[in-house]
């Protein structure tokens, strides 16, 4: 953290062109802290849950999603535009607790766009893996359009955008 903050301080300081984006998992936000008071403009985090059994189940990390949300808050608070890579695996992401813990997520943290991604694993072992759901999946159609309908400002789609004012 303190090496690409000083980074990102050194190429502020030669330009205020461009846009300075981190990829990461956010799970230490300390170092998140310093890398976006240094003059990061956009940031964008893997997950595959907005649920700490599912989150903890599939990272199986040092951090908890607590810290992730941590980090994505103090990115909001600071004008960062926040996007996520929303890891997708059809009768999982689309279960009706994964959609209610999503929105509830974006209702305390109002990313500004999800990236829909391919979760490319052996479905036998993901599943293994992952919580036994407590309810039924809804469809990948009908997870996107719940959560566009009540979040009509969040962004839905596969890649980045410019971000032409932040």
């Amino acid at each position: 953290a303190d090496r690409i903050a000083e980074g990102i301080r050194r190429i502020r300081s030669a330009t205020q062109r461009g846009q300075i984006n981190m990829n990461s998992n956010a799970g230490f936000p300390e170092g998140m802290k310093k890398i976006v008071d240094a003059g990061l403009d956009s940031l964008r985090v893997s997950m595959i849950s907005a649920r700490d059994d599912s989150y903890n189940a599939y990272y199986r990390a040092s951090y908890l999603l607590d810290s992730v949300k941590e980090s994505i808050r103090y990115a909001l608070d600071h004008g960062v535009y926040v996007s996520l890579n929303l890891l997708h695996f059809p009768g999982f992401t689309d279960r009706a607790e994964e959609l209610a813990a999503w929105q509830d997520f974006f209702r305390q943290l109002p990313v500004q766009m999800i990236q829909m991604r391919n979760l490319n694993i052996d479905p036998t072992l993901f599943l293994r893996t992952m919580p036994k759901p407590d309810g039924e999946s809804v469809g990948t159609r009908t997870f996107m359009d719940q959560l566009h309908a009540e979040f009509p400002q969040l962004v839905i789609g596969s890649f980045s955008h410019y971000v032409a004012e932040l």
